[in-house]
C-alpha cells in the first residue's frame, strides 16, 4: 500500500525488553505525567565529539493530565497517523538538504513490519538505491501551541543509543531542515536530549553508562515539549527518564516551537532502517499501551 519506494523485504523478529530503569527515575506512569526524580545531576557531558554543558536530568515533576485511550488519536490532535493511507500523511511536509523530490525517495509505507494496523512508516537506509542523498530525512508536522506532547512508536535494525550523534525527532520553529532551533530526541552516546550540543541524558546514565534501547523492538516514546517555561520531559515505555527544567537556554530556543519533526538525521551513522507507527501530537499527554 506504499505510495512509492521499495517495500521492506521483511521485519526483524522482536528483541528483548527495554533498558533497565533509570536510577532515581520514577516508576511507570499511571495517569498524569509524573516527572522523573533524581539526584543532583552529573558533571558536563558531551555527545558525539561535541562539547556539551548538560548533565543528567534533575528536578521533580508534577502531573500533566491523564493519557487518552492507548493508541487513539486525541480529538484535538494537530497530527495523528498510523500510516494506513497511501501517500504523504495529511499535514506533514517533507524537506531535505538535497534537490527537491518526492518523499518516497526516503520513506516507504511498510506492510511487513508494523506495530498495529496494516502498515508503518519506514525510513530507507542511506545505503539503499534511489534515496535523496540527504543525511537529514525527516517529516515535519504542526504543533498545537508552544507547549505540547508527542507520542510515537519506533524501532530500528540497530541498537538505539549508539556512540554517534544522530537525531530521531525534535521540536522546532519551522519545517526547514536547518532552522537552528531544534530540541532533539537523539542518540548521543546513549539516548538523550540535545540542543546545540548541550546534552541531557536520563537520570543515572552517562557517557560511560549509556541508556540504550534494543534493536528490532517497538518502543513507545512520549515527550513533553515546552518552549515557554523550558521544561522538557521524556518517557520511554511508560518510564519517566528525563525531567529537565530551564533547558535549553532561552537564547537557544529563540522562537516558540511550531513543528514536530521525526525521522532520522544521519550525522554519524551507521546507516539503518528505522520504523515509526502511531505518531500523535496533541496539547495533552496521549499515552502508551
Amino acid at each position: 500500500m506504499g505510495s512509492g519506494g521499495l517495500a521492506a523485504s521483511g521485519g526483524a523478529s522482536g528483541g528483548g525488553g527495554g533498558a533497565a530503569p533509570a536510577t532515581g527515575g520514577a516508576g511507570p506512569a499511571t495517569g498524569g505525567a509524573v516527572g522523573a526524580t533524581g539526584g543532583s545531576g552529573g558533571g558536563p557531558t558531551s555527545g558525539g565529539g561535541s562539547s556539551g554543558s548538560g548533565g543528567t536530568a534533575t528536578g521533580t515533576g508534577g502531573t500533566a493530565g491523564a493519557p487518552g485511550p492507548s493508541g487513539a488519536c486525541p480529538a484535538n490532535a494537530t497530527f495523528c497517523s498510523g500510516f494506513e493511507e497511501a501517500g504523504l500523511p495529511a499535514g506533514a511536509s517533507y524537506k531535505v538538504n538535497a534537490a527537491p523530490g518526492d518523499w518516497s525517495r526516503d520513506f516507504v509505507l511498510d506492510t511487513t513490519v508494523r506495530r498495529a494496523g496494516m502498515a508503518s512508516l519506514r525510513l530507507k537506509a542511506s545505503t539503499e538505491t534511489g534515496t535523496s542523498g540527504s543525511a537529514y530525512k525527516m517529516l515535519a508536522v504542526p504543533t498545537p501551541m508552544a507547549t505540547f506532547w508527542v507520542r510515537f512508536f519506533m524501532r530500528s535494525e540497530v541498537e538505539l543509543g549508539g556512540p554517534g550523534h544522530n537525531p530521531f525527532a525534535g521540536a522546532s520553529a519551522s519545517d526547514e531542515p536547518n532552522d537552528g532551533v531544534m530540541v532533539e530526541f537523539a542518540e548521543d552516546v546513549g539516548i538523550a536530549f540535545n540542543a546545540h550540543d548541550d546534552v541531557i541524558r536520563p537520570d543515572g546514565y552517562s557517557r560511560t553508562m549509556p541508556y540504550t534501547l534494543p534493536k528490532d523492538t517497538w518502543h513507545c516514546v512520549e515527550i513533553s515539549y515546552d518552549s515557554q517555561t523550558r521544561n522538557q520531559k521524556l518517557f520511554i515505555n511508560n518510564m519517566a527518564l528525563i525531567n529537565v527544567p530551564n533547558w535549553p537556554m532561552a537564547s537557544q530556543v529563540g522562537t516558540p516551537f511550531k513543528t514536530f519533526k521525526f525521522g532520522f538525521n544521519e550525522l554519524h551513522g551507521p546507516p539503518r532502517k528505522t520504523w515509526y507507527d502511531d505518531v500523535a501530537v496533541a496539547p495533552q499527554r496521549i499515552g502508551c499501551p
